[in-house]
């Protein structure tokens, strides 16, 4: 089987994604190719099995679907499977004029996110025409499928299935790094940490955890809470860092407003004691799955798959994405710190036997074959 694998961006969690799934795919003797982009792509250190064709310039829309659809041509792969897009607006338009030419390739999706976080409805338009298109839809929970049902209506014929987000062991784990040397590396203070960890955008929530950082008299003097990430979208870290003062919690949180390199990655989640995830809307979370591959437990909103994955042996689950229920959830966490290190332990082995690549890789590979034994 040979299969061409499309990660328009190079960087971020749906880049580490595409990586992992590659060199899973790949030990199972498929042929793979990641397709990528010529400037962005941030993974370039990382030794690898299967080829990387760095190709998407980002100068024009046209030109990046001639160059893909050249390496489409110039191959004989039977599935191109897309992680993430060009452009959100017009992609189904080439998804439909290539699906109504040519019997192959196969255009598979994978729905990281259903449609984008901050949307519009156009580009809610654009995301029905492109799952019309796809001849097959993955997503990473029970609640994205449905979802994706609801969104296109009773008549929607299109294979859609379930692959769970696989861990991301291999960037959160450092063997030979200490929690001293961690706070060393990150200029920190020797606290038990509470950590928000990733690009800050809006859907993330952090002003109600910030709240209910600030509702939670009983603070333990031994706890910070730590926000290491770049403000996006919107987001401006210095509001962020005046609501903290104005909460009177200045002295309980530590910001740190910036983009964290891939190296500083196992120093983060080596000084977390607890990840928090408090988002107002999610579909899956690489944080999320990050944490438990590093052996921590998590406190996160009930949104997108966070249930389907978040059970009482690993981590605290809100009642809801309000600042009383975020206040009530951070106030039981704290009660059980004793608990913190058996729960991230068994965070860790729910990683590695449920969220391994080798079982994503088998999944998808089974997906596929399903997708070629379709007429058309």
């Amino acid at each position: 089987m040979d299969i061409l694998i499309i990660e328009t961006g190079g960087w971020g969690g749906i880049g580490h994604y595409a990586h992992f799934l590659c060199a899973a795919m790949q030990k199972k003797r498929v042929s793979v190719c990641l397709l990528t982009h010529a400037h962005n792509y941030q993974l370039e250190n990382i030794p690898k099995t299967y080829e990387v064709v760095k190709l998407f310039k980002g100068d024009s829309f046209i030109l990046d679907w001639k160059r893909l659809l050249k390496q489409v041509r110039s191959r004989s792969s039977q599935i191109v499977h897309f992680q993430s897009l060009l452009s959100t607006r017009r992609d189904w338009l080439t998804f439909l004029a290539v699906g109504t030419f040519c019997a192959t390739p196969k255009f598979i999706y994978t729905a990281h996110n259903v449609i984008p976080h901050e949307f519009l409805v156009a580009e809610r338009i654009a995301y029905r025409g492109l799952y019309a298109c796809a001849a097959g839809i993955i997503t990473h929970s029970h609640i994205s499928r449905d979802r994706i049902s609801a969104m296109m209506g009773k008549h929607f014929n299109k294979p859609v299935t379930v692959i769970p987000l696989g861990h991301y062991g291999e960037i959160t784990r450092a063997a030979d790094l200490s929690r001293s040397s961690a706070l060393k590396l990150l200029a920190l203070k020797d606290y038990s940490y509470l950590v928000f960890f990733g690009a800050i955008r809006p859907y993330k929530g952090l002003p109600n955890f910030l709240r209910a950082v600030a509702e939670t008299k009983d603070w333990p003097e031994d706890v910070k809470l730590l926000i290491a990430g770049q403000p996006m979208d919107g987001v401006c870290g210095e509001e962020l860092r005046r609501l903290g003062n104005d909460l009177g919690i200045d002295q309980r949180v530590e910001f740190r407003f910036k983009y964290f390199p891939e190296e500083l990655i196992p120093a983060i989640f080596k000084i977390a004691d607890l990840v928090v995830l408090p988002y107002l809307s999610i579909d899956q979370s690489g944080v999320l799955m990050a944490a438990m591959a590093a052996g921590r437990p998590t406190l996160c909103t009930p949104v997108g798959a966070f249930p389907e994955t978040v059970h009482p042996g690993i981590g605290f689950l809100a009642a809801d994405i309000s600042t009383v229920a975020l206040t009530q959830a951070l106030k039981q966490a704290l009660r059980h710190r004793h608990r913190w290190e058996v729960m991230g332990a068994n965070a860790r082995k729910d990683a590695e036997i449920k969220f391994s690549w080798d079982k994503i890789a088998e999944k998808t590979i089974t997906f596929y074959k399903k997708i070629l034994m379709l007429p058309g």
